[in-house]
């Protein structure tokens, strides 16, 4: 594994990982409903697996590129979709810094157009994982509950199970964008959030906890319109605290086959951890990780992401259909 480091990591990502990612990506616009989605394609020589990535609210697929270069070289193709409402895909709104769904279960419709128009066709004979970060690891349990026959292992990384709203409750939070929605003003910027502003966000308020990580995307982030997902519509914040109900049903939880391994950085303050465990506990074959980090897991420092990164791979590596 050729890692990259934090203390040449802008140089080690500019002038090795983006290049040789470049070499081997496709960029595909899939029809979905309302219109298309980006999904960024990797698919290197001798992969045994298929992995689908769903990155989180406000980012976008290539936030991902150093754990895709990592997917890559352990043997994955990967297809990592900019989920509608983010990236170069389909949006409701123009407002770039706006993130807007109409229907939670979108993303996990887009998700699975993704398995059966773009995954299952072209990699007749590989076995499909899946991993999913925040808002994607939430979309994923979705997805695992509706496909309990589609993928051989998941990893959900800080997954939202529950989103904190702190320090509004969630249901107060529920109730208000819900009434916002019913007065036909959901797809407006809801009231905890502002336009993007590169000088408003810092490290220090960052969900990351390397420096050079989060500078190295904040970078691109500040310099692409594309990337600058930064508030939710209402109906946005609505669909986003109502999937904890879902995704904790006993019923919805017992369909899932899969093995799943579920990450929690112990300094989360992004979504509630206690649902997290609760979620893990109720899949069959589910166990929950602890790492010493914040929300951004895969944003942090050397000594805490090569441990999560070997067990990530390892994990998905390891769990081959019997």
């Amino acid at each position: 594994m050729i890692w990259v480091k934090e203390d040449d990591y802008s140089e080690m990502m500019t002038g090795t990982v983006e290049p040789a990612l470049a070499a081997i990506r496709r960029e595909v616009y899939l029809p979905v409903q309302g219109g298309k989605l980006h999904v960024e394609v990797y698919e290197p020589d001798k992969a045994h697996a298929a992995l689908l990535l769903l990155h989180g609210y406000t980012e976008s697929a290539e936030k991902f590129r150093e754990m895709i270069w990592y997917f890559t070289q352990a043997g994955f193709a990967v297809y990592a979709p900019d989920q509608r409402g983010h990236g170069h895909s389909v949006r409701l709104s123009e407002d770039t810094s706006l993130t807007d769904v109409e229907h939670f279960k979108d993303y996990v419709d887009d998700a699975e157009e993704i398995l059966d128009k773009l995954i299952q066709p072209n990699k007749t004979g590989l076995r499909s994982v899946l991993f999913g970060h925040s808002m994607g690891g939430a979309v994923a349990g979705f997805l695992l509950m509706r496909r309990p026959e589609a993928f051989s292992a998941a990893v959900l990384s800080s997954p939202m199970i529950a989103p904190s709203s702190a320090p509004v409750p969630n249901w107060a939070v529920g109730a208000i964008t819900g009434c916002m929605s019913f007065l036909g003003k959901g797809k407006e910027r809801a009231f905890i959030g502002k336009p993007f502003d590169a000088e408003a966000e810092t490290f220090e308020n960052s969900c990351a906890t390397s420096r050079e990580r989060y500078a190295y995307y904040a970078q691109k982030r500040a310099g692409h319109r594309h990337l600058q997902n930064c508030s939710p519509s209402y109906r946005w914040a609505r669909e986003a605290v109502g999937v904890t109900r879902g995704l904790l049903n006993r019923q919805n939880l017992a369909r899932i086959q899969t093995p799943v391994l579920l990450f929690q950085g112990k300094k989360d303050t992004i979504v509630l951890l206690p649902e997290q465990k609760r979620f893990a506990d109720g899949v069959g074959q589910g166990r929950l990780v602890q790492c010493d980090a914040k929300h951004e897991i895969y944003f942090s420092e050397d000594a805490v992401l090569r441990p999560y990164v070997t067990e990530v791979l390892e994990f998905l590596s390891q769990n081959r259909p019997k």
